[in-house]
């Protein structure tokens, strides 16, 4: 009897909707830092410590998307890291708030950081994500 024996080529990952929304979500996060960069607000340096940790919270939210496939497929950004993301972002977001002058920024501050931490909870937490580490 003679076993058929196919021979894989490496191919290209197929793009799925996770890696388009993963770039999506790149863009869309670095637009809305550069507009919000300059606002006019309390206290500019908090600003955009706030700023530079949410984008970096974005982009490890998009690398999670753009890298989610098959397991064993690409390199994976581990559910640790992710979840050190949550605590980085959250905490930015409440260390950088002007607390004694909440105006507006309180409002982008949770425009921005409640979305963001909900994406990157659902990305670290969903079943079936990271089944070799706990």
């Amino acid at each position: 009897m003679e076993a058929h024996t196919r021979t894989r080529h490496p191919s290209r990952t197929p793009l799925t909707r996770a890696a388009v929304g993963g770039a999506l979500l790149l863009v869309t996060g670095l637009w809305l830092t550069l507009v919000a960069w300059n606002d006019s607000v309390p206290d500019p340096a908090r600003h955009r410590i706030f700023l530079s940790l949410w984008f970096m919270g974005v982009t490890l939210l998009a690398a999670r998307l753009f890298l989610d496939g098959p397991p064993g497929a690409a390199p994976r950004v581990s559910r640790s890291v992710v979840t050190f993301a949550i605590g980085v972002v959250g905490a930015a977001s409440v260390a950088t708030m002007p607390w004694t002058d909440l105006g507006s920024v309180f409002w982008y501050q949770l425009w921005f950081s409640v979305p963001l931490l909900t994406g990157l909870a659902y990305a670290a937490f969903r079943p079936g994500t990271d089944r070799s580490t706990p």
